[in-house]
């Protein structure tokens, strides 16, 4: 039997995952007790531990990327010494800091890169870990890294392909939900409870109550500055094709238009991480 269960948050950059996390946290799941603080591009706060920021930053250093470099990352990076050490280190400090609750998770947009290297964390630890895919429009994620970061569109859709697509087979046999960032916002009690049933998290009388206060008095619709929609992609002609599939299927998921047989998906899934990982092998060669 796992010893716990882990509700882990995945999603790129500027997607809602910190909403979403905070989104877990009313229906009880633990998030730890040492946040990231509040930044000015994100008022109500991250919701993301340190450790986990501090390992995934360190993941990146030992595979020699930084969060913007959209490289695809090699099969055998993971099996590099320095990677093996940051395992051992990241499965004890799940077991002292985040596992010692029955039902606990976390969330750092760099974790859907680093599924690899979680992964077998979670297996160390014994831990039934399930997942929540945190989808926005690429289109609005472009948009937001534009205002924050200064990035240009181009290089936004291709580091959203990145993150998104090459790793997200790892999690195939598991628990899963995609959930759309701009339907948490117009309507968050319906999202969480769909949320609850397909994780298995029971909605008890205080996480009611943490609900209606999450939806009346944290989520703020006035910080979402970009929502774009299906039908705004062909008027941008710098998404590539891979993005806007990519996204569409996601998309299917999270508003229940693919499953419970989840074939079709992962066959079209399987062609597209062919497509991109070549097309981030291509852009590396031309650098």
């Amino acid at each position: 039997m796992p010893n716990s269960r882990a509700i882990i948050v995945l999603g790129m950059h500027r997607s809602g995952t910190s909403a979403f996390a905070r989104g877990m946290a009313t229906l009880g799941v633990y998030l730890g007790e040492n946040f990231l603080d509040a930044q000015e591009d994100n008022p109500t706060g991250y919701w993301e531990d340190k450790g986990i920021f501090d390992l995934n930053e360190r993941v990146l250093a030992a595979l020699g990327l930084k969060w913007t470099d959209a490289t695809l990352i090699e099969d055998t990076s993971w099996k590099l010494e320095a990677v093996q050490a940051l395992r051992a280190e990241a499965t004890d400090y799940l077991r002292s800091k985040l596992a010692i609750r029955p039902v606990w998770g976390f969330k750092d947009p760099r974790t859907v890169r680093l599924l690899p290297f979680w992964r077998p964390v979670f297996h160390d630890l014994g831990t039934d870990d399930r997942y929540l895919i945190a989808i926005r429009n690429p289109l609005s994620v472009a948009a937001s890294l534009a205002d924050r970061q200064g990035m240009d569109q181009a290089t936004s859709h291709i580091l959203w392909l990145a993150y998104m697509v090459p790793y997200l087979n790892e999690i195939a046999a598991q628990p899963f939900l995609a959930a759309d960032y701009d339907l948490l916002m117009s309507d968050p009690a319906e999202q969480l409870e769909r949320i609850a049933a397909a994780l298995e998290l029971p909605i008890g009388e205080d996480s009611r109550a943490e609900i209606a206060h999450f939806s009346d008095d944290f989520l703020d619709p006035e910080l979402r500055h970009n929502k774009y929609g299906r039908y705004d992609f062909p008027m941008n002609p710098a998404v590539t094709p891979l993005a806007r599939e990519a996204y569409l299927w996601l998309e299917a998921l999270a508003t229940d238009r693919v499953g419970p047989d989840l074939k079709q998906f992962w066959s079209a899934w399987k062609r597209i991480r062919g497509a991109v990982n070549r097309l981030l092998a291509d852009s590396a060669a031309a650098r």
